[in-house]
């Protein structure tokens, strides 16, 4: 008896010597990624250490590589269905059609066959009206918890949310990002930075609080100029602890980390510098910059002379604005899942790896994904790992 219970001591003081030797907890971690990163945080300590500064950093990407689910369009769908917002129904044309190409061109993807802005923007104005009209509100006024349940048991409540959402996604895909993202950036109409930043993080609050990432549908009735609209809404929002414990173990042995993102800035900072998630300093965060006007409200219109981080611009910013302070040196980390960062992963000779959030990706990316598959089946070292999430549940997966 006495020798099993040395030998199950010894076998536990081993095992645990190597989870203490471990920079950071398995947790969910795949193995093939967790490996990777566990050896890369300990070069870089040693790196560290011999200069007696830190000499390397890390970038990722925010929406759906550090969270769970895009921060952005979380509290995009929170504020439409609360109607948080401040413009009047005479303002819904100037601020919605300010940076659309063509009014009268079929979107795609916009939740409905046929449909153009210019039928989506005549059913938003007049759901607007009707619903600021029963609310009897003012622009700018928060609704009450009375009003906002009386307005949400009209139809034309039904209507506008999956309408506004429609034209932002349809402009998106018709056109480009960056007019899709001055949909998004209109909601913000009225309101200053330092209220944007607390309008998102409320949303971000309650989106966290619901614990569980899934899909939801919002659906209009068959009414106004587009008819029936539906789509798709993701729902929830997370930071998982193994993406927690990745920032804070390389934070901790000699590795700076930035996150570069094609989202609203002010919507990222709202999570990534909230000590209750990663409490990073703003000079860490490169998003997409609104200029601003004397008072503070913000504009539709991108910060002139800054780079904005969307696609390639995300290489070319991170070589702008984070490499010179790191002597030229590129990144040995980048942390990514879309085709947004296909750039950055594969535009960095000195990166050592490249974490890719499995989404199932296909083409450019998709080949990245095959190359981090490929070697993790033959048991190989690769530039680029695979880690898979274990949704609905806001966490990753070791399968």
């Amino acid at each position: 008896m006495v020798r099993s219970i040395k030998i199950f001591l010894s076998a536990a003081t081993i095992l645990c010597a190597v989870a203490c030797n471990s920079p950071m907890p398995r947790g969910n971690w795949s193995k093939a990624p967790y490996d990777a990163l566990c050896k890369l945080i300990k070069e870089c300590k040693a790196e560290a250490d011999a200069a007696g500064h830190n000499v390397n950093y890390a970038v990722f990407d925010f929406d759906n590589t550090t969270v769970m689910q895009d921060v952005e369009l979380a509290a995009m769908s929170w504020q439409l269905e609360n109607l948080r917002v401040r413009f009047t129904p005479d303002e819904v044309w100037s601020i919605f059609t300010t940076h659309i190409p063509d009014l009268d061109s079929v979107l795609v993807e916009a939740g409905a066959e046929g449909v153009t802005a210019r039928m989506l923007l005549t059913d938003i104005d007049r759901d607007y009206r009707a619903m600021m009209l029963k609310a009897g509100a003012q622009c700018g006024d928060k609704l009450d918890a009375a009003q906002l349940s009386e307005v949400q048991k009209m139809p034309e409540y039904q209507d506008f949310r999956v309408k506004l959402w429609a034209l932002y996604e349809g402009v998106y895909h018709t056109f480009d990002y960056r007019e899709g993202f001055f949909t998004i950036a209109a909601l913000f109409h009225g309101f200053t930075y330092p209220e944007v930043d607390a309008l998102v993080k409320e949303g971000v609050a309650a989106q966290v609080a619901k614990k569980c990432i899934k899909d939801i549908v919002w659906e209009s009735p068959d009414m106004g100029a587009a008819g029936k609209v539906r789509y798709v809404i993701p729902d929830g929002l997370a930071l998982s602890d193994e993406m927690r414990s990745l920032y804070k173990a390389l934070q901790e042995n000699g590795v700076d980390v930035y996150v570069f993102s094609a989202s609203l800035e002010a919507a990222v900072e709202a999570m990534a510098c909230d000590p209750q998630y990663l409490g990073l300093d703003t000079s860490r965060v490169f998003a997409l910059r609104m200029k601003k006007d004397d008072s503070d409200l913000v504009l539709q219109e991108y910060r002139p002379g800054y780079v904005r981080p969307y696609k390639d611009g995300k290489s070319k910013a991170i070589r702008a604005y984070v490499s010179p302070l790191y002597d030229g040196r590129d990144p040995v980390l980048i942390g990514g899942d879309s085709i947004g960062d296909y750039w950055m992963l594969t535009e960095f000779p000195g990166m050592r790896v490249g974490l890719i959030i499995d989404k199932n990706q296909t083409g450019p990316l998709g080949e990245l994904r095959q190359q981090a598959l490929d070697a993790e089946a033959g048991g190989a070292p690769s530039r680029y790992v695979l880690q898979r999430r274990g949704d609905p549940e806001p966490r990753f997966s070791r399968k």
